[in-house]
């Protein structure tokens, strides 16, 4: 007996080798690459002269100055779709230039006679004085360098997550058609009946959870005619169709058997805050896997 050893027949035996992912220094150079540039940089001025006016002003104005680097952060983070601790480490360096910039403009004007130097609080015990060109370098350097390169970062992250949090949210209640509204105080069947959509469906959430239900997800169909509930009940999928039409047809119930075959879902309930017609109570009776619920009977449930 003999064996196969070309190396044709090595290569096709041998398991392809797991492509390594990037380095360290790879993801860092790629996120940097990725940085948009023009609104950075731009923001990063505006937070720059932002910070100098305050920060050369009166010591009050120079804790205000503080809030500058984070809320060009949060602005930063807003707009960028991703990399945010980079663009915040890009914003914060250059804000930080930008603004040692301004600060040795406005010194060398000083020194010339044609602006009033600031008079800052150079040491914790001292008064405020009037300050030389050498200590006004020293001072925006010592007290810059902790303010305008972390927070700048740290409001871009914070704020480039929360949007893209955001942006999930909204795309998720995009393909959902719609977002449940929370519904008001029932106390009457009227009240129940004055529900929209949106609010039907919270209350019957609401109530179907305290009734064993546990829900996975919702849906609005038909051009926002009907909502579907997705609930489960003792390990067993249901669909739960909500409608405020005010008399529910037969066609609701055919669609709802119709989505239910090809989700191969074995029960499902048919709830509306109104009446069924005759032909669409005939048709529910016919249905054993299928429970039809109107406004009055949704709340004796709700009473009970």
């Amino acid at each position: 007996m003999s064996v196969d050893t070309t190396p044709e027949q090595r290569e096709q035996r041998t398991p392809e080798a797991s492509t390594p992912g990037p380095s360290w220094s790879e993801r860092v150079v790629g996120s940097f690459k990725r940085v948009e540039w023009q609104q950075t940089l731009l923001i990063a001025l505006m937070m720059a002269i932002g910070w100098c006016a305050l920060f050369l002003g009166s010591s009050i104005l120079q804790i205000l100055a503080g809030i500058v680097p984070v809320m060009a952060g949060l602005y930063l983070g807003r707009r960028v779709k991703g990399d945010w601790l980079m663009h915040g480490l890009v914003l914060g360096v250059s804000g930080f230039f930008f603004g040692l910039i301004v600060v040795l403009i406005y010194g060398g004007l000083g020194e010339a006679g044609f602006v009033e130097l600031p008079s800052l609080q150079i040491s914790p015990e001292g008064e405020p004085t009037q300050v030389t060109m050498q200590e006004l370098l020293f001072f925006y350097a010592t007290f810059s360098v902790f303010a305008l390169i972390p927070f700048p970062a740290f409001g871009t992250v914070m704020s480039g997550r929360a949007e893209q949090r955001n942006r999930q949210l909204q795309q998720e209640v995009a393909e959902r058609g719609g977002r449940l509204e929370r519904p008001g105080v029932v106390r009457t069947l009227e009240d129940l009946r004055g529900l929209s959509l949106p609010q039907l469906g919270s209350f019957v959430l609401n109530l179907y959870r305290k009734k064993g239900f546990e829900f996975t997800d919702y849906r609005f169909t038909d051009k926002d005619k009907h909502l579907d509930l997705d609930m489960v009940y003792e390990g067993e999928p249901y669909i739960l169709r909500l409608t405020v039409v005010d008399k529910v047809r037969p066609g609701t119930l055919e669609s709802l058997i119709q989505d239910m075959r090809r989700r191969s879902i074995n029960k499902g309930l048919v709830i509306t805050s109104t009446e069924f017609t005759p032909d669409a109570l005939k048709s529910g009776r016919d249905r054993k896997n299928i429970i039809l619920i109107d406004g009055q009977t949704l709340f004796d449930i709700s009473e009970s």
